[in-house]
């Protein structure tokens, strides 16, 4: 909390401006001033080194986030920002104050990830230039796994509650947003990250994720503490805050599937070249479960159904067959542009 310091309209001492002012000192990182201090070069020397599924498992990793970070930037600006200013959490200006930090943060991180791709893995085609949010399709390798099933999700949950500003949908998108997205696939992803790096020491890429990671555990707190508001209320007995709780464990058990999606696409999918290994990543994101659920909401989640869903899709995804799969994502993405050329839809 900030000490010394007062003001008439905002509360210093609120834990949201304590989140706003960090977001201020290490969120406001330059993203063209890291390329320029850093600089590609060396990216570029080890990115051409690497061999072809070295290069393939990187690039469907960064894909899954690249498309990700698309969508809850998407999201926090259009739906996030009236969702905090929703009844439900006392018309909190300083909650407000903050999410115009986060926001901002998601756009850089969006930022980061799409000039990396082009300048770094640009000699071929990374089926990453469409919006999906205006026509386009989404990276062919995120569709044919079906993450991008979560990322839609997320839009619809997080739309309606900024729209009936209920408390029991505000759970349900919080959750799937800051919990799922943010709190198991982005860490589990950043993970993930540190473990290539073994094999793939980009510096420019880890010096980015480092930034993104730290912008990222800011996110997951926040989303900690309003879900906490939410829960006390209805624990106190508020009775439109009933069923908070019960849509936060329905909506882990609805999405959690899409850890092994996530986990598929950049290891088994591709053999794991770079020995990431899928199951050290599900024992990470097991804990983080724990965590995030159990421990800092004070929630019930059945560790074996959790065990359950994931294995049931991780099974479902290696009877998959992705390269069929991929073609016929391929073949959508080339006609969408085929679209977007005769001036019929959005090219970012």
């Amino acid at each position: 909390m900030t000490d010394g310091f007062q003001a008439e309209r905002i509360d210093t001492t609120s834990k949201w401006y304590d989140l706003f002012q960090k977001g201020v000192e290490l969120g406001t990182w330059n993203v063209e001033k890291l390329f320029e201090e850093v600089g590609f070069e060396e990216d570029r020397e080890i990115w051409a080194s690497l061999e072809p599924g070295e290069r393939t498992q990187l690039r469907y990793l960064l894909s899954g986030f690249l498309d990700g970070e698309f969508a809850v930037g998407e999201d926090a600006s259009h739906h996030l920002q009236r969702i905090m200013g929703a009844p439900c959490f006392d018309d909190n200006e300083e909650m407000e104050m903050y999410m115009t930090m986060f926001t901002l943060t998601e756009h850089k991180h969006t930022q980061f990830l799409d000039v990396y791709m082009h300048e770094v893995m640009g000699e071929q085609d990374t089926f990453a230039e469409q919006n999906p949010k205006r026509g386009g399709a989404r990276i062919p390798i995120v569709q044919a796994t079906g993450l991008g099933e979560v990322y839609d999700r997320q839009g619809q949950l997080t739309a309606r509650a900024a729209h009936s500003q209920d408390p029991v949908d505000i759970a349900k998108a919080l959750t799937v947003y800051h919990m799922i997205v943010e709190g198991l696939l982005a860490r589990g992803g950043f993970y993930s990250i540190n473990k290539l790096s073994r094999n793939a020491p980009l510096p420019l890429l880890n010096h980015g994720f480092k930034f993104i990671s730290t912008d990222e555990g800011r996110h997951i707190t926040h989303g900690v503490e309003a879900l906490s508001e939410l829960i006390a209320k209805e624990r106190a007995g508020e009775p439109e805050f009933q069923g908070v709780s019960q849509a936060i464990v329905d909506v882990l058990y609805e999405n959690v599937g899409s850890v092994a999606d996530f986990g598929y696409m950049f290891t088994d999918a591709v053999d794991d070249p770079l020995e990431i290994e899928f199951d050290d990543l599900l024992m990470r994101v097991g804990r983080l479960i724990d965590g995030q659920f159990n421990e800092a909401l004070d929630l019930d989640v059945d560790h074996h159904r959790i065990i359950g869903i994931v294995a049931d899709r991780h099974r479902e995804c290696l009877e998959t067959d992705i390269d069929a799969e991929l073609r016929e994502y391929r073949e959508r993405y080339e006609r969408t542009r085929g679209v977007a050329a005769d001036g019929g839809g959005d090219r970012d």
